[in-house]
């Protein structure tokens, strides 16, 4: 859930310069390892986050030029499955899913598609609900690369490389140590989409602490798209049926 943005259909982030990088990673003593288990104990105990066995997010979305506005329903289910469903005014419902075994999308564009390589990885990282504590079996390589103002604030800059799919920055503020920006590229159908994800109004559910707030500065082929996603309501240990989660058949 800390990572909401990470479950859409839409993509994350090319990597941004970064002016102070080596200069800064210089003056600073703590390590890419500490920066993200400090970043994961700031949102919450690992028992907090272990009662929540599923859960189910609403809210809505629009665009910052009011051209798209919509609402969306995220479940997540342990282990290892979610589904979200956009459903976006003028455009119809798109889904994307993961079930532990297949990934899959469903849109009115591009119809039913089942995910593979680089796709695949994206929506099974997504499907993990407290990624924040399980990022050492979710990437290969994790590295601190600087600090960066973020909203006028320092942040520890981390570089993780999973083994399939694009590298990934994660900003930690250097205070709080929580997550206020990530940046990545996902592969979709039409290609790879630059996003960079901002979280904000953190709040606490159930004694775990998510963003209620999500803005996406996406860069599409057809130029940069800002999203605003907020949380309305977050339902925990709820009866979700397996077949939510299950690839449509058409």
């Amino acid at each position: 859930m800390p990572r909401i943005a990470l479950a859409l259909v839409l993509a994350l982030a090319a990597m941004p310069a970064l002016s102070q990088t080596k200069k800064a990673a210089s003056k600073v003593r703590l390590t890419a390892e500490r920066i993200m288990d400090r970043g994961a104990a700031a949102l919450g105990s690992r028992a907090a986050w272990a009662a929540i066995q599923n859960s189910v997010v609403e809210g809505t979305m629009a665009s910052q030029d009011g051209s798209m506005r919509g609402t969306f329903v995220l479940k997540y289910q342990r282990p290892g499955k979610f589904v979200i469903a956009h459903t976006m005014k003028g455009m119809g419902v798109i889904r994307q899913g993961y079930d532990g075994k297949t990934g899959w999308s469903h849109d009115p564009s591009q119809g039913l598609r089942k995910l593979e390589g680089a796709e695949l990885a994206g929506v099974k990282r997504a499907a993990v609900m407290d990624s924040h504590l399980q990022w050492r079996k979710l990437y290969r390589k994790w590295e601190l690369v600087g600090v960066r103002k973020v909203n006028g604030r320092d942040a520890f800059v981390i570089r993780l490389s999973p083994a399939v799919g694009r590298v990934t920055l994660e900003y930690h503020d250097t205070k709080t140590f929580r997550l206020v920006r990530t940046d990545m590229v996902t592969e979709t159908a039409g290609g790879p989409v630059p996003i960079e994800v901002y979280p904000s109004d953190y709040r606490t559910v159930k004694g775990a602490l998510i963003p209620f707030v999500v803005r996406q500065n996406m860069k599409t082929p057809e130029g940069r798209l800002v999203i605003t996603m907020r949380i309305k309501s977050v339902k925990t240990n709820v009866a979700i049926p397996d077949s939510a989660f299950t690839m449509p058949k058409k």
